[in-house]
């Protein structure tokens, strides 16, 4: 990142996601779009315990070469469980 953090994998969990729902005022219903990817992301630095601004729009703004690949199309079997098409 532009911080000099090295580059990690990040994944979300439930707190994550009803942090975002309260925060953006959004649902896993809605469309998820890198934005919200983003603020996921913010998300879990800040939990981390990473400085970060108080806003992800502020964190992006301040990385904006930031890469977001969902796991799913990355490797749709990320769990190890049962095999997947493709996979």
């Amino acid at each position: 990142m532009g911080d000099g953090t090295p580059e990690r994998i990040l994944v979300t969990n439930m707190f994550v996601i009803c942090e975002w729902e309260r925060l953006e005022n959004k649902s896993v219903q809605d469309t998820i779009r890198y934005s919200d990817m983003v603020c996921w992301a913010w998300l879990l630095c800040k939990l981390a315990g990473d400085k970060v601004p108080d806003t992800w729009r502020k964190w992006l703004s301040a990385n904006p070469d930031l890469e977001c690949t969902a796991v799913a199309e990355e490797n749709p079997n990320h769990t190890g469980s049962e095999l997947t098409e493709g996979n």
